[in-house]
């Protein structure tokens, strides 16, 4: 019974010294979670601009996004700067996902079958997750001022991507959402 006993004081006591990283991997999770469901909106997107034929690069409804973003930020507690930086990362993430998958279509000939979506209801999707994001962001304030803030995000990065069964697309684009995430 007491060795039973000094393996789980020695347990905990491991798992209380790696807490700080956890509690900072833990801390922008939600946010990982928020950027890969808005990466996954971008195949749908790519999906309905191969159908419309719409380039992806569409810099009228970049400055849209933006530009609401800097207005709300400060209502999340956001600097309405800082909030547009992230927000071009995930808009940059997105257009990833989007001339990937249109490259390997073109390479196929044809893009998959299926329902088609509607890029009017895809935007507005889009516009709901702005929302959850900027709280997301704003929570993960501390975790990213912190000084291994670079290397905690690469880690929870990669086990939110094999958690989560992320193909290679979907985990570069989770990547690219983060590329200048910590201050």
């Amino acid at each position: 019974m007491a060795l039973f006993v000094s393996r789980a004081l020695l347990a905990g006591a491991l798992l209380l010294g790696s807490a700080g990283s956890a509690w900072c991997a833990g801390s922008i999770e939600p946010l990982l979670r928020l950027a890969a469901q808005r990466n996954a909106i971008g195949d749908e997107v790519a999906l309905s601009k191969w159908d419309s034929g719409k380039p992806v690069q569409d810099a009228a409804r970049e400055a849209v996004v933006l530009t609401g973003v800097r207005e709300k930020a400060p209502e999340h507690g956001l600097d309405p700067d800082e909030a547009a930086r992230f927000f071009g990362m995930q808009i940059e993430a997105n257009k990833l996902v989007q001339y990937q998958l249109l490259n390997r279509w073109r390479l196929r000939g044809r893009a998959p079958d299926g329902p088609r979506p509607d890029l009017p209801a895809l935007r507005k999707r889009l516009d709901q997750l702005q929302s959850d994001m900027l709280d997301a962001l704003e929570a993960s304030a501390a975790a990213r001022k912190a000084p291994d803030c670079p290397a905690t995000t690469a880690r929870a990065i990669k086990a939110y991507a094999r958690a989560h069964r992320l193909d290679r697309l979907h985990r570069m684009a989770l990547i690219r959402s983060f590329g200048d995430f910590c201050r």
